[in-house]
């Protein structure tokens, strides 16, 4: 039942956490319970399992404490938790209580009774609506530090069983489970507090309207709208299932792990598969703002993934208060370019390529001294496979500074960035979101190209529309002919390209509509959506990403001479992960062409 072991395995989820930030363990903690229903029993079940001692489990109900000996109103299940002691009201029984977990009826826990409890107690009022001591109350009764948690959403720490049941349903259906066994439901457990322990995605914060939250004493449990919950508990009970040997069907864990990506959404599907090519072979990642905490924690995020291997530009004591303030136990690799000895031999290679360009000796050495040269010029240089930066920048404050140090590359000779657009549990690609301004047909064409290309990095089959306010001649322009120039040329140089245009955007993706007023083209239902200009392709990504509810993933910047990345102004972390990754994979195709 929901109640029962959903709040067993939530509250011991919870528990695991408490006691260890408290100082204390499972084995020597006094634990309280007020009440002595099923979810009470159930919940000391469980506690035993996690490693509590029954002997120093006490339990109430509404006559007083059960003790041995007691006749009044009792029964078998409360016989199991008869204790051997003096106290005989609930007040008594808090005395020097390391947790109390109250499954009962609202304020009936006083201030007092929290003051009498040992050092850093731990206060799971769950009875709801109203708690057996509310938050603020239970927080303001000790100068020490309460760990408190509730079943309301308005206060931190909420014991919520749609953490457990739905995702441990998942993980036991999956394996065709004959029963959900109490290794499975640890299995819950655990997972729930290791995943507690994890940097928290912007995405939730933005969800409570949160600048922060990280495990502590107020955050000891995941929040209810964690998506990431399936993908830590699903598999977790799956993998006991199989092992204790309840299961009817062994699956492998990490294909499975895809699975669940995808019941996530395409999003996740993406970028789960990009992520497996990543940590197939990870890359040194040069992050350009080290010092920003959304770099840190994305840093973080792709070295304990095995994407990548982060350098952090910045300084290091900054950058080490950075990981200390967040509480990550992270020591990354970190260059300060002031200060290091590769920023004179940077200057120099920098110098004798641009002293026809205004770059003195002087300038140069300054220069290298700014993130965005120093980053580019160790990827030039071997120090580094790719580098990252933008989340502080504009957009060409990244992306000049790359040009002059790396320059395009020899075969592409056009610069584009591309947007990998989810809707609908589509992809697309969107060209170019980022870069040219106002294109001619041979650099549209190029744009064409690059966006095809990279979809095939994706797997994916390009089918690209070139787009305009005419369809095929329909209206004439010059705006309209150049983009049928640009599908021409792109015909002629890459005939293995399905392309056509130009078209307007609703023919492009309309598949009917296509067929029946354009059935010659060759391209049903496009997936690659070339861009006439610069202004509608920024202006269609984000309008999409906003108000139409797709999920943007990039920039991707397509035809630089080495592979570097530019960050969209102020990026979550997610989105910093996800370029990191696809930018480790880029690195991979690149030494693979």
């Amino acid at each position: 039942h929901d109640d029962q072991h959903g709040t067993a395995i939530i509250s011991g989820a919870g528990l695991i956490n408490a006691l260890e930030i408290a100082g204390k363990s499972f084995a020597d903690a006094k634990i309280l319970i007020n009440g002595a229903g099923a979810s009470a029993i159930a919940c000391a079940d469980f506690y035993c399992a996690l490693g509590a001692n029954k002997n120093n489990i006490v339990m109430c109900d509404s006559r007083g404490v059960i003790y041995k000996g007691r006749t009044d109103n009792m029964n078998e299940w409360k016989e199991e938790y008869a204790s051997d002691t003096d106290a005989r009201t609930l007040t008594e029984a808090f005395v020097n209580a390391d947790v109390f977990v109250g499954l009962s009826v609202a304020n009936v826990v006083t201030q007092e009774m929290v003051r009498s409890m040992a050092a850093n107690p731990i206060v799971f009022a769950m009875a709801n609506p109203d708690p057996e001591i509310t938050y603020d109350d239970a927080v303001a009764a000790r100068e020490d530090t309460v760990i408190m948690g509730t079943g309301r959403s308005d206060y931190p720490n909420q014991v919520n069983n749609v953490l457990g049941f739905p995702f441990i349903f998942r993980g036991a259906l999956d394996v065709r489970a004959r029963a959900i066994n109490m290794e499975m439901k640890l299995a819950a457990a655990r997972a729930l507090a290791a995943l507690a322990r994890e940097d928290v995605p912007d995405s939730v914060l933005k969800a409570y309207g949160l600048e922060q939250l990280r495990f502590g004493p107020k955050y000891i449990i995941p929040t209810p709208l964690d998506s990431r919950v399936l993908m830590w508990v699903a598999p977790a009970v799956a993998k006991a299932a199989m092992e204790t040997g309840v299961a009817r069907r062994n699956i492998d864990l990490e294909a499975y792990l895809d699975t669940l990506a995808a019941r996530i959404g395409k999003g996740e599907q993406v970028m789960r598969t990009q992520q497996h090519k990543a940590m197939a072979a990870p890359k040194r990642v040069v992050f350009g703002e080290g010092e920003q905490p959304k770099i840190v924690r994305a840093a973080y995020a792709v070295e304990t993934q095995g994407i990548g291997t982060p350098i952090l530009l910045g300084r290091k004591d900054v950058i080490a208060q950075r990981c200390a303030d967040l509480g990550l136990n992270y020591a990354p690799t970190v260059i300060d370019p002031n200060s290091s000895e590769l920023r004179q031999a940077f200057a120099e290679a920098f110098y004798q390529r641009r002293q026809r360009k205004g770059v003195t000796v002087a300038s140069a050495l300054d220069m290298m001294r700014q993130p965005n040269y120093f980053g580019p010029a160790m990827v030039l240089n071997g120090d580094a496979d790719t580098f990252i930066s933008g989340l502080t920048y504009n957009y060409p404050e990244v992306l000049r500074p790359a040009l002059q140090t790396v320059g395009t590359a020899p075969d592409r000779g056009v610069l584009s960035g591309v947007y990998l657009m989810i809707v609908n549990e589509r992809i697309y690609f969107f060209s170019d979101a980022t870069v040219n301004i106002d294109p001619d047909e041979e650099t549209l064409a190029a744009i064409a190209i690059n966006a095809a290309d990279l979809a095939t990095q994706f797997d994916i089959t390009p089918r690209v529309a070139m787009l305009s306010f005419s369809n095929f001649g329909s209206t004439r322009h010059d705006q309209s002919d150049k983009v049928h120039r640009a599908t021409e040329l792109v015909k002629q140089r890459r005939p293995d390209i399905v392309i056509d245009g130009e078209m307007q955007a609703d023919v492009a993706v309309v598949p009917e509509l296509m067929q029946q007023l354009y059935p010659f083209s060759q391209v049903h239902d496009a997936n690659v959506l070339v861009f006439p200009a610069l202004a509608s392709a920024n202006t269609a990504y984000k309008l999409l990403s906003r108000l139409g509810g797709a999920e943007a993933i990039g920039p991707i910047l397509v035809g630089m001479g080495k592979p570097i990345h530019v960050l969209e102004t102020g990026a979550e972390v997610e989105d910093i992960v996800n370029v990191a990754t696809l930018a480790v994979v880029d690195v991979q195709y690149q030494a693979g062409k």
